[in-house]
This record gives structure tokens, sequence and C-alpha cells, in this order.
């Protein structure tokens, strides 16, 4: 004996999901320079972040002021195998 299996066809009634539109948007140049003035704002930070970073590694004497690293070794508990408690 056959076995198949019976899919049922669907309703006419049945409603259709709705095709998924591209809009293209129009935006006013107000909120065109507003968010070019948050996005000069948000990388002028971020450069500043970076400098910090810079900074704070140098004055740790990781790197020189060329960018050079000058600390090459790990420490103990960064070392491969070392045995490590991160308090979990």
């Amino acid at each position: 004996m056959a076995s198949e299996a019976v899919v049922p066809k669907p309703d006419k009634s049945a409603a259709e999901a709705p095709k998924a539109a591209i809009v293209k948007k129009a935006y006013s140049p107000e909120r065109l320079a507003e968010h070019r003035a948050l996005m000069a704002g948000v990388l002028e930070e971020g450069g500043k972040r970076i400098r910090r970073s810079v900074d704070r590694l140098i004055a740790m004497g990781f790197y020189d002021k060329d960018g050079k690293r000058l600390k090459k070794e790990l420490p103990a508990d960064m070392q491969p195998g070392a045995d490590r408690d991160f308090g979990g």
C-alpha cells in the first residue's frame, strides 16, 4: 500500500501576505544636516578615544612614540598552559 502525503490546497478566501515593497525615503535637508553633524561628532570623539588609548600604552611602556612595540613577553597568567582563575 503506497502512502502519499496529502497537501491541502489553500482556500481561495485565505488572505495572502503582502509583498515587500521597496520604498526610497527622501530625507529633509534639515535631517541630513543633523545626521552629518552627529556623524562628525562621533568620528571626532572616536579619534579622541583612540589618541587617549595610544597615550596610555606609551605611558605604560608597551609602545614607543614611533609606534614600535617594546614589550613582547606576555604576563604569567597569559602564557600558554597557565593555570588561570577568572573568578567564575
